[in-house]
């Protein structure tokens, strides 16, 4: 391949590439790409941004809605935490085809305490590419390092390991960004369309069956919850938090916190706290003002002068959606402490 291309393709993962809106349609390799993320989607896994078709300062999504920034050229596939990233999620090859590029040696720390990078590998962090044939190239960045597990000039198959889900790079959260490209064209693999075409507008997904049945478009949902003994600040609330069974009722404060991705404005908050015999320790409602690509919020009572009743509480944490008249529910979580 001629260093010239080289350069296009893989200078950076979050480059937009050169438009070619005349190209013909082309087939992705071995009947569409797989999940490049060996994990359970909706659950362990959930894509935070899609590529942005908006060709002005904001962006949208090919949905056009709002899970993307400015920008953004590939499929940010996130885990909830920290935590989750640290004890290992797999990144695969999407489809057959040989490693052109492989770097390792990047450190795992949010952008907002390092900056953004300078270099290519400041920006992409630890990551790979592969080359399927016909000109497909598929890249694979933020992974976690010491982790990639392929060098160039491997022949891999799909499914193959490459690495695990990092923070490295221009990273603010721990996700894989997945690009694919063909030829000197980046293509949304949900579409097949390039970035300027019009968000909403019809294409071909770029996806194999089986990848495509996993991934239904997610507004919005948690990424976790539960109770502390103090408020949490946003920071360790989107790090991750180990989950609290029990505390002391001489503590004399309970907290219920939550961290979710993709709300809207006007989006509806409901957040509860019962006490052992049933009744209402804490309620409060609150609509968003504003769309929140990340939200985090804690809430609880601090008693003065008398101990916390000892039991079982429950903390319960909702948010519904209009949707017509009818209210959808975005996402709820239930969990429970026991005061001693």
């Amino acid at each position: 391949m001629a260093r010239t291309r080289l350069g296009a393709l893989l200078a950076s993962v979050l480059l937009v590439l050169a438009p070619n809106a005349g190209a013909e349609e082309a087939s992705p390799p071995g009947g569409g790409f797989d999940l490049p993320v060996d994990c359970a989607m909706g659950s362990l896994c959930t894509i935070q941004n899609y590529v942005d078709y908006d060709p002005g300062k904001g962006w949208k999504d090919h949905t056009c809605g709002s899970l993307s920034y400015d920008g953004h050229r590939g499929i940010d596939f996130r885990v909830p935490t920290e935590i989750e990233m640290r004890a290992g999620v797999d990144v695969v090859a999407a489809a057959d085809g040989q490693v052109i590029f492989a770097f390792d040696g990047q450190p795992d720390v949010l952008m907002q305490d390092s900056g953004p990078g300078k270099t290519r590998e400041e920006r992409n962090g630890n990551w790979v590419a592969i080359d399927h044939g016909d000109d497909w190239i598929t890249t694979y960045a933020h992974m976690l390092k010491g982790s990639i597990a392929v060098k160039k000039g491997d022949r891999v198959k799909r499914g193959d390991t490459l690495g695990l889900i990092g923070l490295s790079g221009n990273s603010d959260f721990p996700h894989l960004h997945f690009a694919v490209a063909h030829g000197t064209r980046l293509l949304d693999p949900f579409t097949g369309l390039e970035p300027s075409a019009d968000c909403g507008a019809a294409g071909t997904s770029l996806w194999s069956a089986e990848a495509a049945a996993q991934l239904d478009y997610q507004a919005g949902g948690l990424l976790s919850a539960g109770f502390a003994a103090a408020p949490p600040s946003k920071r360790q609330m989107l790090a991750g938090i180990r989950p609290l069974a029990q505390v002391s009722a001489e503590e004399r404060i309970l907290v219920f916190w939550a961290a979710s991705w993709g709300l809207l404005a006007g989006d509806r908050q409901s957040m509860m706290i019962l006490a052992p015999d049933g009744s209402t320790f804490f309620r409060n409602e609150r609509e968003l003002e504003g769309n929140k690509a990340i939200w985090t919020t804690h809430f609880g009572i601090r008693r003065k002068g008398a101990d916390l009743v000892p039991g079982e509480y429950v903390g319960l944490y909702r948010v519904r959606r209009l949707n017509g008249d009818w209210p959808k529910t975005v996402l709820s979580v239930r969990k429970t402490i026991v005061v001693r």
